[in-house]
């Protein structure tokens, strides 16, 4: 019950205090992010790569999800996902400083009983004052 609550919070939270505030949104079509890492130029002189294990990130399996930013200084980065044919946000996940630079955590993609599904790995970033979220599109195929 206590869990519920607080992940229940977590999310009024996040979209209230993130998602609403977000000035700039970068949509990525050149990367296969189930695939292999990618690395995007986000402005000027500033990349943000991103890796996600296992390859093909599969659904109910526990994620590694790694950010590496060049040019970048930020103190917080959260990874959310969200499902596009059917209208599936999951809750965001805070991702750890590692260095001032490198950002690692943990994520998890539910099960959908669609046998192919469309998402986006959002990618939300802080930084000089700007609220950007960068995002990625990949499928995960239910077997």
């Amino acid at each position: 019950m206590v869990v519920s609550i607080a992940l229940i919070v977590f999310g009024y939270w996040y979209k209230n205090s993130v998602q609403d505030k977000i000035q700039r949104v970068i949509k990525v079509t050149d990367c296969q992010i189930s695939k292999a890492p990618c690395r995007i130029e986000i402005s000027k002189e500033k990349f943000l790569t991103l890796s996600v294990l296992p390859v093909g990130i599969p659904q109910t399996q526990p994620l590694d999800i790694d950010v590496m930013l060049e040019g970048v200084s930020t103190e917080e980065v959260f990874v959310n996902f969200e499902g596009i044919e059917i209208n599936h946000n999951l809750l965001p996940y805070s991702l750890t400083k590692r260095t001032k630079n490198h950002f690692r955590g943990k994520g998890f993609i539910s099960l959908c009983s669609l046998r192919k599904m469309s998402w986006l790995a959002n990618i939300i970033i802080n930084t000089d004052g700007e609220m950007l979220k960068v995002s990625f599109p990949f499928e995960t195929v239910y077997n």
